[in-house]
This record gives C-alpha cells, sequence and structure tokens, in this order.
C-alpha cells in the first residue's frame, strides 16, 4: 500500500494552488481514525517540506496539510463523550504539541501567507487544548508568543499579537465570550 505521503509530496511540492487545494481537502474528508494513523507519516514530510523549500506558497500549503492532518478537536470532543472512534488522550495531546511547534515555528516565517495559515492552526491547536481541559499550555503558549514577538517588527510582530490574542480567547470563560460577542455585535 502507498504511504499517503508519498501521494500527497508532489502536488504540495508543486507549488500549484489547485493540486495543493486536492490534498487539502481530500485529507479534510478523512475520519479521525484514518488521521491518527497517517499523522506521524505525513507530519514528517510536510515539516520536512516545509523546512527545505524556498517558496512561500509551498510552504503554506504545509502548513494547511498539517492543520487538516490532526484529528484535534473532534478526537477531544469524542474523547470527552467517551466514544469508541476516539484515540486516546495521549495520542491527541502528542500530535496537538506537534502541530503547536510546528505552527509556532510557521509563525515566523517571513511570508505573510504561511504565518496566517499558522495562526489558523494555532486557533484550532487552542481549541483542542481547551477541550483537553489544558489550559496551562495554552497560557504558556500565550507567553512564547508574547516573547516571540519581542524579536520582530512590523507585520510579523502584528501577526504573533494576534494569534496571541487567540489564545487570550480560547482562555476567556464562556461567559466572558458570550458578552464580548454580544457586545462586538451591537456595535
Amino acid at each position: 500500500m502507498t504511504q499517503p505521503w508519498d501521494e500527497f509530496r508532489e502536488d504540495i511540492a508543486s507549488g500549484d494552488a489547485e493540486r495543493a487545494n486536492r490534498v487539502v481537502d481530500q485529507i479534510g474528508e478523512w475520519d479521525i481514525d484514518e488521521c491518527v494513523r497517517s499523522f506521524d507519516d505525513c507530519f514528517n514530510g510536510v515539516t520536512t517540506l516545509y523546512v527545505t523549500s524556498d517558496d512561500g506558497y509551498v510552504r503554506q500549503s504545509c502548513v494547511r496539510v498539517a492543520s487538516e492532518l490532526a484529528p484535534g478537536l473532534g478526537a477531544a470532543v469524542n474523547l470527552e463523550d467517551e466514544q469508541a472512534s476516539s484515540p486516546d488522550r495521549e495520542t491527541i495531546a502528542d500530535q496537538t504539541d506537534a502541530l503547536c511547534g510546528f505552527f509556532l515555528e510557521a509563525m515566523t516565517d517571513g511570508d505573510g501567507r504561511v504565518r496566517q495559515s499558522a495562526k489558523r492552526g494555532l486557533e484550532d491547536v487552542f481549541r483542542t487544548y481547551d477541550a483537553l481541559d489544558d489550559r496551562d499550555t495554552i497560557e504558556a503558549i500565550r507567553a512564547e508568543l508574547d516573547a516571540m514577538a519581542t524579536h520582530y517588527d512590523g507585520k510579523q510582530r502584528e501577526h504573533l499579537h494576534e494569534a496571541k490574542r487567540a489564545a487570550n480567547t480560547t482562555l476567556e470563560s464562556g461567559l466572558a465570550r458570550m458578552v464580548r460577542d454580544v457586545a462586538e455585535e451591537l456595535e
């Protein structure tokens, strides 16, 4: 059987938006079990391609593919509901940790498209940690983003602060989020 990464690498590395989007869509259709089974192979391939590519669109595609790979929030919710189709908590946490590290690295990329995709990926990571009731990790990531922002300026710093705000939002209580959302709607 061909490994998923072998099937996807050429499309992602092509820099062709249509081919990369097909990969993202295909992985997005996988169920949680397929994501868990394929995560290591595909994640290792994506991160290697990211590091070796000098094409911003290819790096952005790597980040987008990585975002689709993790069972993340869906698996965490299944775990909470004790559904049989969910991977164990340790697997969810390990895969989320791997994604988080990758997205933090991508938040310093010179290409704004890559950073924006990484920021969206981090938002999913925050929601997954929240579903796992791991607020300490979200707080640690928030502090890391704050520290990282001191080393950058311009759009890079702005994107790091935006990611930090997403962490702050996740850490707010449900009631605080609801009040903020209502206030924003009224404005």
